[in-house]
């Protein structure tokens, strides 16, 4: 086996959204790819969630409900997660804001922020826990269409030492 070469797995999913403000807390299995007998970890370099609408054109979110004030939260965590957790917590792997604003012209937009995996984690996050949780949790009212949460992740499985394995597997499943 070569030295150095990196087998990049892409996980992706785009599960129904019922009710936006009581979230959407959909697990990511990392079975396949996490392995601590064998002191296999799951390296993820980057991942996305986007909020999606699947009867408005090309997906875009149709904001035409949405009132002033509103806000979405998306984020991945280690864990089986059922609230979103401030983006510093040690369990957040990628998190992402928006808010939708509309000014005193009548000038609607939606506005957003994103903390990546890079920001988070520089070197990328290392998953030793076989479970993520994907969440999609706000106040906006977008109760009139078919929403789906849709997001990606990518990474590659590592081999970690045997303390740093240890080290992980207490900081991502501590509460």
């Amino acid at each position: 086996m070569a030295h150095g070469i990196k087998n990049y797995i892409r996980l992706s999913a785009s599960p129904q959204v019922s009710v936006l403000s009581t979230g959407v807390f959909t697990s990511v299995d990392l079975s396949a790819f996490v392995d601590p007998l064998h002191s296999l970890a799951f390296h993820i370099v980057s991942a996305d969630i986007q909020l999606t609408q699947s009867t408005a054109p090309y997906g875009l979110c149709n904001s035409t409900s949405v009132t002033s004030g509103n806000a979405i939260g998306m984020q991945f965590a280690t864990g089986a997660q059922t609230a979103m957790l401030r983006p510093n917590d040690g369990k957040v792997i990628y998190h992402k804001f928006a808010s939708y604003i509309v000014d005193t012209d009548a000038v609607t937009s939606w506005t957003e922020e994103t903390f990546n995996v890079k920001t988070l984690w520089p070197d990328g996050y290392i998953a030793v826990v076989d479970n993520l949780t994907a969440m999609l949790q706000g106040t906006a009212n977008l109760s009139s269409g078919d929403f789906r949460m849709s997001y990606t992740i990518t990474g590659y499985q590592k081999k970690v030492s045997a303390n740093q394995l240890a080290s992980l597997l207490v900081a991502q499943t501590q509460s």
